[in-house]
């Protein structure tokens, strides 16, 4: 009886701590999308590529991006006095060891010079995790058409 209340306990323990670190993963997941693109926002490109890997990959209009060509896309519109503020609706995190895959909408509202935007977007990133860090490593961007977003409240 008690062998068996003893393996019931520690069985439980295990599940709970799994629940518990995806449940952390999941967090920190999120953190990292969202820090993304506030670097956007604060026009802030070391900060930007803390969060990727070297490898990074981005897919975006149907071109293939590095992050040099991330850079290279954004520096143009930096000190224009452009503000940016993101909102992110996650869809769905997916977590296998130390690989994680998200789906999200994305809407920028964006002012500069008087005028205001609001863009959506569909998107899918994929995340590693390494030396205890979530790092993005591919991200696919779908412009959508201006609309309610999905998963928003």
């Amino acid at each position: 009886m008690k062998a068996g209340l003893l393996l019931i306990l520690l069985g439980n323990a295990f599940v709970g701590s799994l629940y518990g670190q995806n449940t952390a993963d999941e967090t920190k997941i999120k953190q990292v999308i969202q820090g993304f693109f506030q670097a956007f926002s604060d026009e802030d490109i070391p900060k930007l590529r803390s969060y990727c890997q070297a490898d990074f990959t981005l897919l975006e209009n149907g071109e293939i991006w590095s992050l040099d060509t991330l850079e290279a896309k954004l520096k143009p519109n930096f000190g224009k006095g452009m503000r940016r503020i993101n909102t992110i609706y996650f869809s769905r995190i997916q977590v296998k060891r130390a690989t994680a895959w998200v789906a999200y909408s994305n809407q920028a509202a964006i002012a500069m010079k008087g005028r205001k935007a609001t863009i959506h977007w569909l998107e899918s990133a994929v995340l590693e995790k390494s030396k205890g860090a979530w790092k993005l490593s591919m991200l696919h961007s779908t412009k959508l058409p201006p609309k309610k977003l999905e998963g928003q409240p």
